[in-house]
């Protein structure tokens, strides 16, 4: 991965906002009033990495998880993992329920072990290390279709397997409200965290779960609005296959929905869906603004 002083974007970003653009117009020429809506995924969707568990290449780590930095904080010292060897006792939890019993239980547990911590106290240092760090791994092409929807008013959501307290830190360097950040939740009890967890887990069937909540509050709130999903973005067929064959599934009154996998591995979809894949390769790097349309 390499960060480039003057970025340029993959040639498929103008092409899709096009054809979205076209899309959206198209249905607005007949609903007026209709609202847009597009889904991401976060980490290795939006981020290069993972918010949760870094990210390393060639045997180099290139910046740790937000986990790592949480229990070498002392947030997790209430359930045992105390900063001076909490975070590979955690890991080597988490690394057994994952070959053991799924990332269904294993992605949970990194959202459970915080219980005890003060919601606000880890929701800072997230936003903290997305703002001073984590941003600067997003992929420019995603961020150049991220602000293009968001320039033709298409609302966006990101629904995201990693603890929604670290989620929701990446809202101010996404320019999102905090409630359109969406990740595995847990109770809260008096600010802080417990180890009840609220459904639906955002992973794999989960995030169509979430998704499909959102979309019925939003109709709910502005009934003399229809809302139509534009778009669904992923990179993982195992994660993000569901909620993207969910998307692609729509029949939209004009124009087709996107569902689109980046830098997705070569599974196949189960059931099979129509998906786009394509390659995201730059990132923006320290100091560097994605380059416009």
């Amino acid at each position: 991965m390499t960060t480039n002083s003057k970025p340029e974007t993959e040639p498929h970003v103008a092409e899709l906002l096009a054809a979205l653009g076209e899309t959206q117009a198209a249905i607005t020429a007949k609903f007026p009033l209709a609202r847009f809506f597009a889904f991401w995924d976060l980490d290795g969707t939006l981020l290069h990495g993972d918010c949760s568990e870094g990210l390393s290449e060639g045997g180099r780590e290139i910046y740790p998880g937000l986990v790592q930095l949480a229990i070498e904080e002392g947030l997790a010292i209430p359930c045992g993992y105390h900063p001076a060897g909490g975070f590979a006792k955690c890991w080597h939890t988490y690394r057994w329920l994952e070959e053991h019993r799924g990332r269904a239980e294993a992605y949970p547990f990194l959202a459970q072990v915080f219980a005890g911590a003060e919601e606000s106290v880890l929701t800072r240092l997230a936003t903290d290390y997305f703002d001073r760090k984590l941003k600067h791994y997003y992929y420019i092409a995603s961020q150049l279709i991220f602000a293009g929807l968001a320039a033709r008013g298409v609302e966006q959501h990101v629904i995201s397997a990693s603890a929604d307290v670290f989620v929701r830190g990446a809202a101010q360097s996404l320019g999102l409200a905090p409630g359109h950040l969406h990740g595995i939740r847990v109770r809260a009890a008096g600010g802080r965290l417990t180890r009840e967890l609220l459904l639906p887990i955002t992973f794999a069937a989960g995030k169509t779960t979430r998704l499909i909540e959102i979309v019925a509050t939003t109709q709910a709130a502005t009934p003399d609005r229809p809302v139509f999903i534009l778009a669904g973005f992923g990179n993982s067929v195992l994660t993000d296959g569901n909620f993207l064959g969910h998307i692609s599934a729509q029949t939209l009154p004009a124009g087709q929905p996107l569902a689109l996998m980046i830098n997705a591995g070569t599974e196949p979809a189960s059931p099979p869906m129509q998906c786009r894949h394509v390659r995201h390769a730059r990132i923006a790097g320290p100091g560097e603004r994605p380059a416009k349309i």
